[in-house]
C-alpha cells in the first residue's frame, strides 16, 4: 500500500460516470418542469386578462381588446355571457374561455 497518492484511473472514470448519469437525468427533468411552469404561468396570466376584460366590459362596454404581459399578447373577446382569451404559448395557440356558472 505504498505510493497511493490521489485517485486512480478507474476511480476517476467511475466518478465521471456517476456525474454524467446524474447530469443526463436532471437536465431533461428540469427542462420539462420549466416548460410546465411556463404553461401554468401563461394560463394564470390569461385568467387575469379575463378578469380585466370583464371589468372593462362592465365599466366601458368594450367587447374585445388586447393586453400584453411580459411580452405575450393576450387577445380577449366577450362571447355571449362569457369571455375568451387567446394567447400563443410554446406549445401553440391556447384559448381560455370562461362563462357564467
Amino acid at each position: 500500500m505504498r505510493d497511493e497518492n490521489g485517485y486512480s484511473w478507474p476511480e476517476a472514470m467511475l466518478s465521471l460516470l456517476v456525474v454524467s448519469v446524474i447530469w443526463l437525468t436532471l437536465v431533461p427533468l428540469a427542462d420539462r418542469m420549466t416548460l410546465r411552469l411556463d404553461e401554468r404561468r401563461l394560463s394564470a396570466q390569461a385568467a387575469s386578462v379575463a378578469s380585466d376584460a370583464v371589468d372593462a366590459w362592465s365599466a366601458y362596454g368594450v367587447s374585445e381588446g388586447t393586453l400584453q404581459i411580459d411580452g405575450t399578447h393576450f387577445d380577449w373577446r366577450m362571447e355571449g355571457d362569457g369571455v375568451c382569451v387567446s394567447y400563443k404559448s410554446l406549445s401553440g395557440w391556447q384559448a381560455l374561455c370562461i362563462g357564467p356558472e
